[in-house]
């Protein structure tokens, strides 16, 4: 049977969550990204809400799945929504990207004053003498000083701007009936759970439940990787994961370092 793939992209954001992810999908006989109501376009976010969110993916994987088999790649709360898709409806395979069913990232302040500063030690203790030593940490911390950047640009854009108590709890209850049905259903759908150790937003604990709750999910950390994967320098190797996940390892494109 053809194959089609489905991207459902996160709260307050849009479907440019998958970047460059877009121009390996050829494989698929037909690519759709599901659009959240309110969120695309000409952003109305009186329009965003939990049965309209539902009917928005479930519609859009069921025109799908009329004539192919189907493969579910989500972020965030599209990650959450993949994991509740999976669990009413047979999806090939499944990938969620830094999966929202948990938020609130109590442990970052831990996590990044570690690795940053594991990070400027490795690069004082490289090189002698302080100009050296200036310049190696400068160089050290530029591509996450430039993924902070890309992060800062999405929140002051969308996430601080449509940030409501109103469009917040709607993004609660639908993580709430995600998980409600998660952990209800043990879905088999092969899956591939992506985290990183940086994360903004969503803490481990998203990923321990899915690792729970599903029969077969394979789990891929990034130690130094923030919430929003797709949009920082890193991507090429993400989108590799992906890609030899979703082929089930017959992915031979090299995707070019974004620098």
């Amino acid at each position: 049977m053809s194959r089609a793939v489905l991207l459902i992209h996160g709260y307050l954001t849009t479907t440019q969550d998958f970047g460059r992810l877009y121009d390996y999908l050829d494989c698929y006989d037909e690519v759709r990204a599901v659009e959240i109501p309110g969120h695309n376009g000409k952003v109305d976010m009186r329009k965003f809400t939990v049965g309209s969110t539902q009917q928005a993916v479930m519609t859009a994987f069921d025109e799908l799945a009329a004539n192919h088999d189907v493969d579910v790649v989500g972020f965030s709360m599209g990650g959450a929504l993949a994991t509740w898709l999976c669990c009413l409806r047979k999806v090939r395979r499944a990938v969620f990207i830094s999966p929202a069913n948990k938020f609130l990232n109590a442990a970052l302040p831990v996590n990044a004053a570690k690795f940053y500063g594991e990070l400027t030690k490795d690069a004082l203790e490289s090189v002698e003498g302080f100009e050296n030593k200036r310049r190696a940490v400068k160089d050290a911390w530029k591509p996450y000083g430039e993924n902070i950047t890309a992060s800062g640009k999405i929140a002051l854009s969308r996430t601080f701007r449509y940030m409501t108590p109103r469009n917040l709890h709607i993004f609660a209850e639908l993580m709430k009936q995600c998980n409600m049905w998660v952990k209800s259903t043990r879905a088999e759908t092969p899956s591939l759970a992506l985290w990183g150790n940086l994360d903004e937003l969503v803490p481990r604990k998203s990923i321990n439940f899915i690792t729970d709750h599903f029969a077969d999910v394979t789990v891929k950390i990034y130690p130094d990787i923030g919430h929003a994967m797709l949009y920082t320098n890193r991507d090429d190797e993400i989108i590799t994961d992906i890609m030899n996940f979703l082929t089930e390892g017959s992915f031979h494109a090299e995707v070019p370092h974004r620098h």
